[in-house]
């Protein structure tokens, strides 16, 4: 018998049939259609800014916390419903959502991560995610999980709305509501849906304190800022023109006086920016604080 014929035994064995990269790449186009093209759900991810939040040195808390800019995502969510439960304060009713994220559409083309204690808002409710479960494989293959399920309860009232504003404030945000001038994020590359009607604060124009948010920008100061400094592009702020009713500056965390008048103010806001009045010195850390419209 020829040695031709013989069966020798492969170093490595073959690779599996139809599950390489090339299938795993057309299991998340089709996701991605079926998700954002077909079933269209929304959320908004407000992800923690854990550098500009004053984080409890020992317990990692923070009564106030600051968030990065909200991005837009396709998921699919699940109402939990309402359930009622009964503890020695009395009654209590708690709303919870789960949200399954497509890990790779997050990771590889939004650039974003989920993470326990963000919030996300579903229609015109708050949520905190409070677990993370990513327990789907693709193929069965341990390097490859594509699925990422949060659990998430409806924030208490307070935490994410404002409803002891000043009216000048409410004044203020609901002009810059009214133009259109609002933060609502894509980072995504592929062109979606507008959100829905009913995700704000309804056709009649009026603002809904659910649709806002603080954002604070930072900035240590590197050398002597001289008086009269442009300080919005230093701290990283690109929105629309900052107001004296809806912005607050900090220096180390001491909250500084803001006025429309350099005369007036240790700083003050001239042509949609903000300026410093006097020298402001090296090493300062500057916190703008933001309030910001989400239409």
């Amino acid at each position: 018998m020829s040695d031709d014929n013989k069966w020798s035994r492969p170093t490595n064995p073959p690779p599996p049939l139809f599950l390489g990269k090339s299938e795993r790449d057309l299991v998340k186009q089709v996701n991605d259609e079926l998700i954002e093209r077909v079933i269209g759900q929304q959320i908004l991810y407000l992800p923690v800014s854990r550098e500009r939040t004053n984080f409890h040195p020992l317990y990692g808390e923070a009564i106030h916390k600051s968030f990065l800019g909200p991005v837009r995502v396709h998921a699919l969510v699940e109402f939990e419903g309402i359930q009622t439960t009964t503890s020695h304060y009395g009654l209590d009713k708690d709303y919870k959502i789960t949200v399954n994220f497509h890990k790779r559409r997050l990771a590889e083309d939004q650039d974003l991560y989920v993470r326990e204690g963000d919030y996300v808002r579903y229609g015109n409710s708050f949520y905190e995610i409070v677990s993370l479960n990513e327990g789907r494989q693709l193929f069965g293959q341990v390097d490859h999980l594509f699925q990422i399920q949060a659990t998430c309860i409806k924030t208490r009232k307070g935490v994410m709305s404002l409803d002891n504003m000043a009216q000048d404030v409410i004044d203020a945000l609901n002009e810059s509501y009214q133009e259109g001038g609002g933060l609502y994020s894509d980072s995504s590359p592929t062109p979606t849906s507008s959100p829905s009607s009913d995700s704000g604060s309804g056709t009649s124009g009026t603002l809904n304190f659910q649709d806002i948010i603080w954002t604070v920008y930072v900035y240590e100061v590197p050398s002597d800022l001289s008086p009269s400094t442009a300080l919005s592009s230093l701290l990283g702020y690109d929105g629309d023109p900052l107001m004296v009713q809806t912005a607050a500056i900090y220096e180390n965390g001491v909250r500084q006086i803001l006025t429309a008048s350099p005369l007036t103010g240790d700083y003050y806001v001239a042509g949609g920016d903000v300026f410093n009045t006097y020298t402001v010195p090296e090493g300062t850390r500057l916190y703008l604080e933001v309030l910001t419209v989400i239409s």
